[in-house]
């Protein structure tokens, strides 16, 4: 019998996005067991959260497991340790797994998403491919050089996908560090563009629900004005599926369509203080220069990391 599961990666920080998570999880029907990866720092404490998840920590995976992340980590500078624990899963007892990163919803039972696993190493649903690789590369059009014209029509976004687990895939990661370690100014350093090479260099076999012939509706937030968007979407003529919601980092502000989502799992008078305690500080200013504060404490650190690395 084949073994599944999901995996995701939180701390006390993400709690809340986490706890959101695994509720849209449930309410959307999936009963797969889900094992909480701890990211580092404080913990998950949520009585509520932890009923419904196994928590682990790194070291409760095998010891090679622990030296590839290492391994990762010489190269994808711009990710804390953290990031890499996605790696996890192909060094887990699950046979197929499902990953995906807490600032996500479930919009349907993702039990239906091996369905489509037969015959594939990876499947996923997004529309990374339309971005022409600018997220992923540097330098987008040595990729296509390398690669084929039609390379960046496979890029995937990695904060969900549904894989199996198989040595070969792990080996081809491998390789994909090395060709990292030798082409440093084409990739930016973060882990969906090393899973993305790794699927060029070993030809993986990959299934994007969003392109022809499935046509999924996108699973970025952004992409719908309004929760009535999304809703006229699906109903569209034919009736398209969508998987989940990808809120695409930060914290959750109130003002955007996917907020209705995001709270979810509290109670109604819970969402309603939460959302007002949101919209003071969208209203104070606050938002914005913790968003600003981020880019200029994350610009100065690439900055820094790549002075460091040339001298």
């Amino acid at each position: 019998m084949i073994k599944r599961g999901i995996y995701i990666v939180a701390n006390k920080r993400s709690e809340a996005e986490c706890a959101n998570l695994v509720y849209s999880i449930r309410a959307s029907g999936c009963q797969l067991p889900i094992r909480l990866i701890h990211f580092g720092g404080q913990p998950v404490q949520a009585p509520e959260l932890l009923q419904q998840v196994h928590l682990m920590r790194e070291e409760d995976f095998p010891p090679e497991s622990q030296e590839f992340v290492a391994e990762l980590a010489t190269v994808l500078t711009d990710c804390p340790r953290g990031f890499l624990y996605r790696f996890l899963g192909w060094f887990g007892d699950w046979d197929e797994f499902i990953y995906t990163d807490n600032d996500v919803v479930a919009l349907m039972n993702w039990e239906r998403l091996f369905d489509h696993l037969p015959g594939n190493d990876l499947v996923h649903a997004d529309e990374e491919y339309t971005t022409q690789g600018r997220f992923n590369y540097a330098q987008p059009d040595k990729i296509q050089e390398r690669f084929g014209e039609e390379a960046l029509l496979s890029t995937v976004t990695a904060g969900h996908f549904v894989a199996r687990r198989h040595p070969q895939l792990v080996e081809d990661m491998r390789k994909a560090i090395e060709w990292f370690q030798k082409n440093p100014d084409i990739p930016k350093k973060h882990d969906q563009a090393l899973l993305h090479v790794a699927s060029l260099i070993g030809g993986w076999k990959m299934t994007n629900l969003c392109q022809p012939p499935h046509h999924w509706l996108s699973s970025w937030a952004g992409d719908y004005q309004n929760p009535l968007a999304l809703v006229q979407a699906i109903q569209s003529e034919p009736a398209r599926k969508i998987s989940h919601l990808h809120f695409s980092g930060g914290k959750p502000i109130g003002t955007e369509p996917v907020a209705d989502f995001l709270s979810a799992y509290l109670d109604a008078r819970q969402r309603i203080v939460h959302l007002t305690k949101l919209g003071f500080l969208q209203l104070g200013g606050w938002v914005a220069f913790c968003h600003h504060s981020r880019r200029i404490k994350n610009g100065l650190c690439r900055r820094w990391k790549k002075f460091y690395h040339e001298s």
